[in-house]
């Protein structure tokens, strides 16, 4: 019975080498990050210097200033990859963009009057 009771956990009587949630803990303290020490030992790299920049050579090099031609030549081909419109998208669009311009515009219009009016009362 004494055997028993070294063995055992203590509230749920499972021995202790069998306890899942012991297992799991274990494994998860086994598995967490641990931070390194601020010692300076020889294992630990430092910087003690700046990373290198990019060579002077590199692809800088080797570009050359865009010509306005092939500027053009370029944008040209990049319109080609936009995706257009249909009309009917255009007229939603446009509706759209346009009731909330009257909208801003109405709003802005009201606290005007407001604030002039109040202006007029108050210095009028």
């Amino acid at each position: 019975m004494a055997q028993e009771k070294d063995n055992a956990d203590g509230d749920n009587g499972v021995p202790a080498a069998q306890d899942p949630a012991r297992e799991v803990a274990k494994a998860a303290a086994s598995s967490r990050p641990v931070r390194k020490s601020a010692s300076n030992d020889e294992t630990s790299t430092k910087k003690d210097h700046a990373t290198p920049k990019q060579r002077a050579g590199g692809a800088r090099a080797t570009r050359k200033r865009t010509t306005p031609v092939s500027f053009v030549r370029e944008s040209a081909d990049e319109l080609r990859k936009v995706v257009w419109p249909t009309a009917t998208q255009l007229r939603q669009y446009f509706v759209v963009v346009l009731v909330f311009v009257l909208l801003v515009i109405a709003y802005v219009s009201a606290l005007d009057l407001l604030f002039g009016w109040g202006l007029l009362k108050i210095f009028g």
